[in-house]
């Protein structure tokens, strides 16, 4: 355990004191903040599970709409029909502040499917295709956005927890002794003057009682 090395004096056990609240008011704020990032992380773990899923199964609709385009028009078919001009996708990504986490927010924005070819060898079946590939790009995109977002909450989360587990179980302990031995040490030294001006005390009334005693054995 880290200890706090402070003179045993009254002014230190006031700064002692001072550092403790300080200490207390962070770990009550650092826990808090904790909850609320664990909270977001159940929620956010949740939703990407849903997100898996849903990517996962418009991975599976699109190449199964790509099998059954194959087998309709022929692979060579769908190959010529891929060098065409391909529409431009843009993907925007901004934050969104949590507890002073930037959480990632991202808005892809997909070209609806344009017959690219002419209408004599183009075909319903690849439209199909481009429409089934199309959503699942939209589901990668939300994938994407769930995981990192999970991933930077995970993160801030085990640092969280090791800055109050650092104050909880080192810095707090270490000024609640710190605290403890000013005050052990300083009650000490009150016993010691107590038991001098105790005795400097009695010697005083002793020296008066003597010195009153001396004029009457003079007299007489």
């Amino acid at each position: 355990m880290a200890k706090v090395t402070l003179a045993p004096t009254k002014s230190n056990l006031l700064r002692a004191k001072r550092d403790l609240g300080f200490a207390r008011e962070g770990y009550e704020m650092l826990e808090q903040k904790r909850q609320i990032l664990v909270l977001e992380l159940v929620g956010s773990v949740e939703t990407a599970k849903q997100a898996q899923d849903e990517l996962r199964a418009a991975l599976v609709a699109a190449f199964q709409t790509l099998r059954e385009a194959q087998l309709r028009r022929g692979t060579l078919e769908l190959a010529r029909q891929a060098l065409a001009p391909q529409a431009e996708h843009r993907v925007e990504v901004t934050t969104r502040s949590l507890m002073g986490i930037e959480l990632p927010t991202v808005s892809a924005r997909h070209p609806p499917r344009l017959p690219a070819v002419g209408l004599l060898s183009s075909s319903p079946a690849l439209d199909d295709v481009a429409v089934a590939f199309q959503k699942a790009l939209e589901a990668a995109d939300r994938m994407a956005q769930i995981e990192n977002t999970v991933m930077r909450l995970a993160r801030e989360v085990r640092k969280t927890q090791r800055r109050v587990n650092a104050l909880e179980k080192i810095f707090i302990p270490a000024y609640h002794e710190a605290i403890a031995y000013i005050i052990g040490v300083l009650e000490e030294r009150e016993r010691d003057e107590f038991v001098v001006m105790r005795k400097v005390k009695e010697r005083l009334q002793r020296s008066r009682r003597a010195a009153q005693a001396t004029p009457q054995e003079g007299r007489s």
